[in-house]
């Protein structure tokens, strides 16, 4: 999987998504949880031909990432594991981006 350049959630949006301070100690945590989350999801199906700005424009998926994000946030160690409402999210992804592999039989 190809690393991305730029977070397709900033850490800004994440300050006002979760109603938080905009501090150093805030922008830190989130920005690492933002990259956590976002390779998470990425890992779930196959991201590795889409670019941050493809994805950017995906609602699941920049859902799926605040979600996760937001989750993390709260409960850094996932002692509950992944919420049902992101595991959704990650299921119309792997949907809409997975491929089926082709068939090395030929139809035999």
């Amino acid at each position: 999987m190809e690393q991305q350049d730029e977070p397709v959630i900033s850490t800004d949006e994440m300050l006002s998504y979760l109603s938080l301070d905009n501090t150093p100690e805030n922008n830190e945590v989130l920005g690492g949880l933002v990259e956590d989350a976002t390779a998470y999801i990425n890992a779930t199906f196959n991201s590795k031909n889409l670019s941050a700005s493809e994805l950017s424009k995906d609602k699941v998926y920049t859902s799926a990432v605040k979600a996760l994000t937001g989750f993390m946030f709260y409960d850094r160690t996932l002692s509950q594991g992944i919420p049902l409402g992101i595991q959704q999210r990650i299921t119309q992804l792997k949907g809409r981006y997975d491929q089926w592999q082709p068939d090395n039989h030929n139809g035999k």
